[in-house]
């Protein structure tokens, strides 16, 4: 199937649409079907106080129903303003009812290990269950289900735009009173690991700066590595690679979490491709946590992921080695979602091997980059969904151009590349093949399998608020 633009918004002249007429084909979005309605009408919510689309605002949250087990849960939820499936991320089986008394009800099933997210306004009045193997996310913070319909627990979360990137005023971060063992120097670190079990907490005194030279450390399946980073403006205990050896210092086993800490190595600054390379951590096992951290300096990528992950809320930036530095690599896994990140500074900040597949929303990407922020190498990946981001940097260190690409599908996806919402700063709209447009496909003398509607292109400010990164 071949999709192009479609429906685009821009502060600046447009271009001719080469892409227009061409077919969504029979196949649809793989586990979604929107695809085969017009892109322009697909992001409108179903159910408004107006009858029309709802502008986001300050006041509209998201929330999310995630799957932590085998079975289907069934939920149903209501809130007092307009609810809007976030688009891709519901698999068709949910439904908006307008209530007689102006309040609206989503009802609905996510799959084992899946997750269902709705946009808000208002406050939630009720939601069940509340017991069950699923959390519940509010602006990608975990809230207590039997606690989402009372008043104060929506007002105690801040805007999601405070929060972007974690620290001072992140609402998840693990106090140290929930340590099982508190650490401040690498012999410390690896017994405590070594012999730690799942349900401990792991914690890095806040204060310490522990040297982890040439050991590499494994998470254990069910275990927390934590510090204090945010907890009143603290930067977080810090674990630092000085030597580059291995794969890196942290290594995860199964439904690992890794918060409020910083990994960091000395490569910082952007430097040719040379070896040897090394990750700050390397998540082999499946359904781990990395948020609220920070990591910097590492020349093969922050997070090398081999299983699909969630990474939220945290900063990951200078790690721009030519050849490598990326952010985030995606390698294995179908589902990795990141979300709600500052990135800067990498060569590219998110990046796919070419087979996994990822979830790239409401993360701000900074303004300095080596290259392109976005994208996946050749075959092409899976599912790739980028929604709801600003890209601010549009000159490439390694290039010099300026404005170059932000997003880059390079190969084809199996499935689709759905791109929107998007604030590119760079003005030029997207292009196939090897351009400096703010999408392009460099494999490809067409758009093949990628969709891309509803961005704003050019550093002006969009007019339509639910455009970009959450401000």
């Amino acid at each position: 199937m071949v999709f192009g633009n479609q429906s685009e918004t821009t502060g600046d002249e447009t271009r001719d649409d080469r892409n227009a007429g061409l077919p969504g084909g029979s196949g649809g979005f793989g586990r979604r079907s929107f695809l085969t309605a017009a892109a322009a009408t697909a992001a409108a919510p179903l159910v408004t106080g107006s009858g029309q689309a709802a502008q986001a605002s300050g006041g509209r949250r998201r929330i999310e129903i995630d799957s932590t087990g085998s079975k289907a849960v069934n939920y149903e939820f209501t809130a007092t303003g307009a609810v809007e499936p976030v688009r891709g991320d519901a698999d068709g089986n949910d439904s908006i009812t307008e209530n007689g008394d102006g309040t609206r009800t989503a009802t609905g099933s996510v799959g084992s290990w899946g997750r269902d997210t709705y946009t808000f306004e208002g406050r939630i009045t009720g939601f069940s269950p509340t017991k069950g193997d699923f959390e519940l996310r509010v602006d990608g913070t975990r809230v207590d289900p039997s606690a989402v319909a009372k008043k104060k627990t929506l007002k105690s979360l801040p805007a999601a735009s405070g929060v972007l990137g974690g620290g001072k005023g992140y609402p998840d971060a693990v106090p140290k009173s929930a340590a099982t063992t508190v650490v401040s120097d690498i012999a410390g670190l690896e017994t405590a690991l070594n012999g730690a079990s799942s349900g401990d907490v792991v914690y890095v005194d806040p204060s310490a700066t522990i040297q982890a030279g040439k050991r590499e450390l494994t998470v254990p399946s069910g275990v927390t590595l934590a510090s204090n980073r945010g907890v009143g403006g603290a930067k977080g205990g810090e674990i630092h690679a000085g030597e580059v050896h291995g794969e890196g210092p942290i290594h995860t086993e199964h439904q690992v979490r890794i918060t409020g800490v910083r990994i960091t190595a000395p490569n910082d600054e952007y430097t040719e491709y040379s070896r040897p390379v090394h990750s700050g951590v390397v998540v082999g096992g499946n359904g781990c946590e990395i948020d609220n951290v920070e990591i910097s300096g590492f020349t093969y990528s922050g997070v090398k992921l081999l299983h699909s992950a969630r990474v939220h809320h945290s900063h990951i930036h200078s790690n721009p080695m030519d050849g490598l530095g990326y952010g985030i690599v995606c390698i294995g896994g179908g589902s990795t979602l990141i979300e709600y990140n500052r990135f800067n500074y990498n060569r590219h900040s998110v990046a796919n091997q070419g087979t996994a597949g990822y979830e790239v929303r409401y993360n701000h990407f900074g303004d300095k980059a080596v290259a392109y922020q976005v994208g996946t190498h050749r075959p092409g990946a899976t599912t790739l969904n980028i929604h709801h981001n600003t890209f601010v940097p549009t000159k490439h260190i390694n290039s010099g151009e300026d404005p170059e690409s932000h997003v880059s599908i390079r190969g084809v996806p199996d499935d689709i590349a759905d791109i929107h919402h998007n604030w590119f700063h760079n003005p030029k709209k997207p292009a196939p093949g090897r351009g400096t447009e703010s999408i392009i496909q460099p494999h490809s003398n067409q758009f093949r399998n990628v969709n891309f509607d509803t961005n704003h292109y050019g550093a002006k400010k969009p007019s339509d608020p639910t455009i970009g990164c959450p401000r």
